[in-house]
């Protein structure tokens, strides 16, 4: 029951929209089951930065939404795994040599930019991540 208050709480007072009350009450359980099911820590006794994340995550796909009510159900239920969304530590000073070796191959790549994203010519398709090898999509973001 405190869980299910403190996802009502939550879906409440969130700072970019907040949901009314029959919303907050119906979407609080699909929340914390998707939660759950994506290994997202418990609203109990949440910080501010982990609300903030949470609140960014639920909303990350807001643009063209004509109602935000009727869309907030299906944004609980796309939440992404907590792994892949929370914060992650600054890497240690002895990883720096490994990185200095990743940005070396991205930086020779000529199919790629900086950042890892193939160049083409084709503006109308999506971006995709060229594949280095021995070099994760992660490991370029730390990199950066």
């Amino acid at each position: 029951m405190e869980e299910t208050a403190a996802a009502v709480d939550f879906l409440q007072q969130m700072q970019r929209w907040q949901a009314g009350a029959a919303t907050a009450r119906s979407c609080a359980p699909k929340l914390l089951r998707t939660m759950r099911e994506q290994g997202w820590p418990s609203l109990v006794g949440a910080d501010a930065g982990y609300l903030a994340l949470l609140e960014a995550e639920v909303l990350k796909n807001t643009g063209g939404a004509a109602s935000w009510t009727k869309c907030l159900p299906g944004w609980v239920r796309d939440l992404r795994r907590y792994a892949l969304v929370r914060p992650q530590a600054t890497p240690a000073p002895a990883s720096s040599s490994g990185q200095a070796g990743m940005r070396g191959v991205i930086a020779a790549c000529h199919a790629c930019d900086e950042y890892g994203w193939l160049l083409d010519d084709d503006d109308d398709g999506p971006q995709r991540r060229c594949t280095h090898p021995g070099v994760t999509r992660s490991d370029v973001e730390v990199t950066k």
